[in-house]
């Protein structure tokens, strides 16, 4: 959204004229501006609607006091404006605020699943497909899920790996009900069926949400390259992309978290409970309280930051849009955003960032370039 959309929503707003979509449109837009001065003087308001938009601000805030302090409500944006208001905001300006931008092109690639057979099915998202080992049914995918079903004739372990690439999500049912929420950039190996007396593996590199079935008899591990955790039914999330500290966070239940180096040495084990994060650090797992609403927004298809660093942002929009971000501004890294964003494209994506931030971008076939605007009077 640029200045001329949020000049317009913020008189509908002193009106009492916005939907509620027009509300998380500019709520998204004023989320972005943490950590920036900004002023109502850039959007050239006029003096009436300023002083209504002032006095509604004020009053809001007031009222809404407490509140702002513990947690981030929808006041708590118009708050953060009232309260830098009285500082002087500088924006710029560049000459090529104006440039229309070539087309973003985005690849699309297919979601693999590789069986134990060695074959190679390409998942389509929008056919439906039954899925075999010795002619027999296995699973069924459905749309953006497959359903694997339990079968007492398979003695043996047989694994598949399904693999999600960028721009997409899906969801797998395992044998004995689990459910599993996998987010993009992800690989999964798992058992087409799991067998009784033996636990239940699974093997992890990237972002899933598990809703583990609950069979005291036979644990549930997940098995990732730095960190394991055994669980016997719960809900959690893990996540251990590339170039970031591995980490699990707990919804529901209880999970032992552990060092996949040193498994057998109980001084790097954890026990976590609801709203912990467990971190794997070089020497142990590290354990704090947290939101775990930031953790898990990703399954509805939100991005949401909070006090997130710009260089963190840029990871997530990769993976949610699969697109590719080089960032030549470098100053821009350690600086920190709040912000809900769902259905907006990356361009109104971009746009929101580029005013909150002060920063320019090109595009250049599947790559956005970012770099630093040139100022001018």
């Amino acid at each position: 959204m640029n200045k001329r959309q949020a000049k317009k929503l913020y008189k509908k707003y002193v009106n009492n004229e916005c939907s509620e979509h027009e509300k998380e449109l500019l709520n998204s837009y004023l989320e972005s501006f943490q950590d920036k001065k900004i002023s109502l003087n850039d959007l050239n308001f006029d003096k009436d609607v300023k002083n209504k938009l002032w006095l509604q601000i004020a009053s809001e805030t007031s009222k809404n006091k407490r509140v702002v302090k513990l947690s981030i409500h929808n006041y708590l944006k118009y708050a953060a404006v009232f309260l830098v208001m009285i500082s002087i905001s500088v924006l710029f300006f560049t000459k090529e605020d104006n440039v229309k931008q070539p087309p973003l092109v985005i690849s699309e690639e297919a979601i693999i699943l590789r069986t134990g057979d060695n074959d190679k099915v390409v998942i389509n998202t929008k056919n439906n497909q039954s899925l075999y080992k010795n002619g027999q049914v296995v699973g069924t995918q459905n749309g953006a899920a497959i359903n694997y079903v339990n079968n007492e004739a398979l003695t043996e372990l047989v694994y598949n790996e399904i693999e999600i690439p960028h721009g997409k999500t899906f969801m797998l049912t395992l044998s004995d009900g689990t459910v599993v929420h996998l987010n993009a950039g992800t690989n999964m190996k798992f058992p087409v069926n799991f067998i009784k007396g033996k636990q239940r593996e699974i093997y992890l590199d990237g972002e899933a949400y598990f809703e583990v079935a609950k069979d005291r008899k036979h644990p549930f591990i997940v098995n990732t390259s730095e960190m394991g955790v055994k669980v016997l039914g719960t809900h959690f999330n893990v996540n251990t992309y590339e170039n970031t500290k591995s980490y699990t966070v707990l919804a529901e239940g209880s999970v032992v978290v552990y060092n996949q180096h040193k498994k057998n040495d109980i001084a790097y084990q954890k026990t976590i409970i609801p709203g912990q994060k467990a971190s794997l650090t070089s020497e142990n797992i590290d354990v704090k309280n947290v939101d775990i609403n930031k953790y898990l927004s990703w399954r509805e298809g939100r991005l949401l930051f909070n006090n997130d660093s710009f260089l963190n942002i840029i990871k997530k929009i990769e993976r949610k849009y699969n697109v590719k971000i080089k960032n030549e501004y470098l100053e821009l890294n350690n600086i920190r955003f709040k912000g809900d964003f769902k259905e907006e494209t990356i361009i109104d994506l971009l746009d929101t960032f580029k005013e909150s931030a002060g920063f320019n971008y090109k595009i250049i076939d599947n790559e956005i370039i970012i770099n630093k605007p040139l100022k001018t009077k």
